[in-house]
């Protein structure tokens, strides 16, 4: 039987066309899935910031700040190196460059490895070029911070100066404070006008004592000028606020007249600090009529308190404790941001409480807000009785005021329910105390106070974005680890190369083999 012959084999013609159809589909589709991507991702750029106290994170009121940018800002880091804030400063106004969406240009310029370019920028904007300053220049204006405004220091005690650091320590950073303060100067160009009444014996605007609150409202681009209403026909027209403190004689009616065309008439802002030493009938019956009563007391209770004796040894002693403690409230402005609620401090020299007319909220339309109030064990003391008098300070409900009591008030006329909706309103603040603005308050509260007055002072001026930024805190983590984590450390970090070792050992002896 014979075999039949093979099939003939089958011939496979290879579609190259279609293949390379094939493979430029396929790499068409890459290239737009990775263009796709990159498209989103310049798109929509987010940025997290995930180290242990969003050190890194912007406040909101920068971001706002930012984002209303009306023209680009140039900034210049005018840094040493060697300077200890120099890399917070620097990842600082990257944050800025990030958040403004391409108005916020940095350079970093040391000044002593870019020899060149830190001669011009001395040059031009007349500076030293050893300085270490942070350099904002917004549509031909400029504006200089510098390293000691942005760091928060702590000065060595005597043992470390014996133990040979003398120099500060930097204990909190507050470059966004500084940083958002001189930007908003540039961005807003003319300084707020407030005006300081005188004329009554008020602490002269020039004193040593109010230094501080003017250097820290000047940082806010607040111009503080003095005003004799005794010699004005009106409070001047570009007044934003009009600020009484501590008059120690009363005001006129023909001043009370002007002040009152300026809060009804023209929606003003006042800040009234009240001295509990002083007689003004007058301007306490004003407040009453707009609902804050003064209450013509002393915020007092009795306690232990630390005095030093003629050789300046320290002494406890009980007795009267004339110096109220006050705590903040949550007033849900930005006169009492959440880093400084409940906070309590000191309040230094002589305070009177406030009481409020609730009648007012509906007769007059007016908003009452407690800001301050007194801490407890405090009371009103309506007969203070002097230190040389023998008889103990105690208090007597039948005439003194029980606390706590509001030490600090605002006040908003003309408002609505929804605050959503923005009117002009008037607004005003009443503090039941003259020393709130001094350098020696300032010590005392740890600058609280003069933070709040300045916070009073961005309400006012309806800057509610504006609240007071906190200093971030520099914190030193230390790792505790008790001996069996030591032990198994020690392990890891030891048996790890080991291991490494001898695998390198025997793939040599087998390669010898």
């Amino acid at each position: 039987m014979a075999s039949s012959p093979d099939p003939t084999p089958k011939v496979f013609k290879i579609q190259r066309l279609q293949i390379g159809l094939n493979v430029l589909i396929q790499v068409l589709v890459f290239i737009g899935i990775i263009a796709m991507l990159n498209y989103l991702s310049f798109r929509h750029f987010k940025r997290w910031d995930l180290s242990r106290d969003q050190k890194y994170a912007l406040s909101t009121q920068t971001k706002s700040l930012l984002a209303n940018l009306q023209k680009p800002v140039n900034a210049v880091i005018f840094f040493s190196s060697a300077a200890d804030i120099a890399p917070d400063v620097t990842t600082l106004v990257r944050e800025y460059e990030f958040a403004s969406k391409g108005k916020f240009n940095t350079e970093i310029v040391d000044p002593y490895k870019n020899i060149t370019r830190a001669t011009e920028l001395a040059a031009k904007y007349k500076i030293r070029e050893n300085d270490n300053i942070l350099i904002l220049d917004y549509d031909g204006r400029n504006k200089f911070v510098n390293a000691v405004d942005m760091g928060d220091y702590e000065q060595p005690d005597q043992m470390e100066v014996m133990m040979g650091r003398a120099q500060p320590r930097l204990k909190g950073f507050k470059g966004e404070q500084a940083v958002t303060s001189a930007l908003l100067e540039l961005t807003e160009g003319k300084p707020n006008k407030i005006y300081y009444v005188t004329g009554h014996a008020e602490i002269d605007l020039k004193a040593e004592e109010l230094k501080g609150f003017i250097e820290l409202a000047k940082r806010q681009n607040i111009e503080i000028a003095p005003l004799n209403l005794l010699n004005a026909d009106s409070v001047p027209e570009d007044a934003r606020t009009v600020i009484l403190n501590g008059p120690k004689s009363d005001l006129s009616e023909l001043e009370l007249k002007l002040l009152t065309d300026f809060w009804d008439t023209r929606k003003g802002r006042l800040f009234v600090l009240l001295n509990p030493y002083a007689k003004t009938q007058r301007l306490s019956d004003w407040l009453v009529y707009q609902g804050v009563m003064p209450q013509d007391d002393r915020v007092i209770r009795t306690g232990t308190f630390l005095v030093r004796d003629e050789a300046g040894a320290p002494q406890v002693r009980s007795g009267t404790i004339g110096e109220a403690v006050f705590v903040v409230q949550d007033s849900g402005t930005s006169i009492t941001p959440k880093d400084l609620v409940n906070v309590s401090k000191k309040l230094l020299g002589v305070t009177q409480s406030l009481a409020i007319d609730r009648t007012k909220e509906q007769i007059a339309k007016t908003r009452f807000i407690p800001l301050l109030v007194s801490a407890e064990g405090f009371w009103g003391e309506t007969e203070p009785v002097a230190e040389e008098q023998e008889r103990p300070a105690y208090f007597d409900p039948k005439k003194d005021h029980l606390g706590p009591l509001s030490i600090a008030v605002a006040a908003e006329k003309g408002g609505l329910a929804d605050q959503r909706v923005k009117v002009e309103t008037s607004r005003l603040i009443v503090v039941g105390n003259a020393e709130l603005l001094t350098n020696n308050a300032y010590r005392a509260s740890e600058s609280v106070s003069l933070d709040f007055a300045v916070n009073a002072l961005n309400w006012l001026l309806d800057r509610e974005q504006l609240l007071g930024i906190p200093p971030k805190d520099k914190r030193n983590v230390a790792l505790a680890l008790n001996e069996a984590q030591l032990r198994s450390l020690a392990l890891a970090v030891i048996s790890v190369p080991l291991f490494v070792a001898l695998l390198g050992v025997a793939n040599w002896w087998q390669r010898r083999s």
